[in-house]
């Protein structure tokens, strides 16, 4: 036994530069995933519309597919179109793949909202964006957290979509682990998925504080 394998992993700068990207790829895109599962879970569960079972299948088509499938096809577009920008294509691939995780999580939210709660704040002489601000937005955080918490760990811990999408400057973290095994046999990886386990460990800990773990578990 010994944690000589947690410092080998801290001295090495491949390992964590590809901590950073993963980080702030998954931040990026948890973000617009949850601003766009927010508008458009309102979308779906608020208005009936021509073609709305083909827009929420759309949305769900990145959980139905497999992710090599995916991967390719998302590779193919950004050749066909020229678009070479890494980081972008990285961000906006991921976006696709977790835009469907919140948008349940904030949909379920949103079924167990009472509507009479917006009219009557719209009676009271609220506009419709002071409703959504005051009254509806603090009813669906438990979905918003739980929508950004499982968009976040999907996104960092993506490695099919991101063997496709990365770049020579934005190796993600898991990439980098599964390239690193192609020619290392150590224990460094386990050090890594140790570090990992336990900051997903905090997560949960962070979040049962502020919603209570029922609570995710019972919108996933």
């Amino acid at each position: 036994l010994s944690l000589k394998w947690f410092r080998y992993i801290l001295d090495q700068k491949e390992f964590i530069q590809s901590f950073y990207i993963s980080a702030i790829v998954a931040f990026c895109a948890s973000l617009a995933a949850l601003v766009i599962g927010v508008m458009a879970s309102l979308a779906v569960v608020r208005y009936s519309f021509r073609g709305k079972t083909v827009i929420e299948n759309i949305f769900m088509m990145p959980i139905i597919l497999p992710t090599v499938v995916t991967g390719v096809a998302m590779l193919q577009f950004f050749s066909i179109i020229g678009y070479h920008n890494s980081w972008m294509r990285l961000i906006i691939g991921h976006i696709i793949v977790t835009i469907p995780y919140t948008i349940r999580s904030i949909s379920a939210s949103l079924y167990g909202v009472n509507r009479r709660l917006e009219e009557a704040s719209l009676i009271m002489g609220a506009n419709r964006f002071q409703t959504f601000r005051n009254i509806l937005l603090p009813l669906i955080k438990p979905g918003i957290i739980a929508g950004a918490m499982l968009s976040f760990i999907i996104s960092f811990d993506n490695v099919t979509v991101s063997l496709f999408l990365t770049g020579a400057k934005t190796v993600t973290l898991p990439v980098r682990i599964m390239l690193y095994l192609e020619w290392h046999i150590d224990p460094s990886v386990a050090a890594i998925s140790t570090i990992l386990i336990i900051l997903t460990i905090i997560t949960i800990v962070i979040a049962e504080r502020i919603i209570g773990l029922a609570n995710i578990m019972r919108l996933e």
